[in-house]
């Protein structure tokens, strides 16, 4: 129930973009350095449709609550430069910045009250995710509402801690997940219960809500434990590696939306159902 006088905040909150990547949203067409072009895919421009889709209901939800905007990235913006992949558009990083510049104009359009960049993956971002900081300082140069980590003064941080109104939010981008379709809820359980008393043997504050990525696949702990760890989705498609480790799966799409008001919160999970691809039927006499 809302407060008189007390405006909620809605925190959105996606991970896993990956621009640049091959099988990642992308707009139609990125200019290449020599003045080729590269034109994205039938599923990239679906990829961007569900990302334009996405911060359309962010929004709705704002207006329709009167709230505060927050945006949290979080991480692996860009693809990079991973080993042996030719699975990118380009390996200038350029090319891999326009991308990524054509996907935040959607949100920065929104002007999020907050902004926060959490760091990913080092083998996509770079050592100590360098790209990550530039992205995120190159917002702050550009007055963008980053907020960065105070005690090392970087624009991006490894692990954000955020309390609005009386919920303490946990966010970073590695998380756990299950291997197996049957075993992946007992994932998201057994890491609230690791967190919970990870605090209390130090005498912390434990959080109350705790948001995770990398895996590209929704999990949620849901009221197991006062703790509950909910992991989000991405806006990349399988790649070649993905189909050798995890053919039978299909990444799961989409962000979080966590409104919070002084009550409490409430997470929702903004899903798009990617396809397993056609099936070739024999013609058959």
């Amino acid at each position: 129930m809302r407060r008189k006088g007390v405006r909620p905040v809605v925190v959105a909150v996606v991970s896993d973009v990956h621009a640049g990547g091959t099988t990642a949203l992308c707009p139609d067409v990125i200019r290449l350095d020599d003045g080729g072009e590269y034109h994205a895919s039938k599923p990239q421009r679906w990829l961007m449709q569900c990302w334009t889709d996405y911060w359309a209901r962010v929004d709705a939800r704002r207006k329709e609550l009167g709230a505060d905007l927050y945006a949290v990235f979080n991480g692996d913006l860009v693809d990079g430069q991973v080993k042996h992949s030719t699975q990118v558009l380009s390996g200038n990083p350029n090319a891999q910045a326009a991308v990524l510049t054509a996907a935040i104009a959607i949100p920065l359009a929104l002007k999020p009250d907050k902004l926060f960049v959490v760091r990913g993956t080092e083998a996509h971002v770079g050592q100590s995710a360098s790209a990550e900081e530039r992205i995120a300082d190159g917002l702050r140069r550009d007055k963008r509402p980053i907020q960065g980590d105070p005690e090392t003064g970087t624009a991006s941080w490894w692990h954000l801690r955020m309390r609005v109104h009386k919920t303490l939010i946990d966010i970073t981008h590695h998380g756990r997940t299950g291997q197996r379709e049957h075993t992946r809820g007992g994932a998201a359980v057994l890491h609230a219960h690791d967190i919970l008393l990870a605090h209390a043997k130090n005498g912390h504050e434990a959080p109350n809500l705790c948001l995770r990525a990398h895996y590209h696949r929704f999990n949620d702990s849901y009221d197991s434990c006062p703790v509950r760890v909910v992991t989000s989705g991405a806006w990349q498609l399988a790649t070649g590696y993905v189909k050798k480790v995890a053919p039978d799966t299909l990444a799961d799409v989409g962000g979080l939306i966590v409104t919070v008001n002084p009550d409490g919160y409430d997470v929702e999970k903004v899903a798009f159902q990617a396809s397993r691809g056609p099936v070739w039927t024999a013609n058959v006499a």
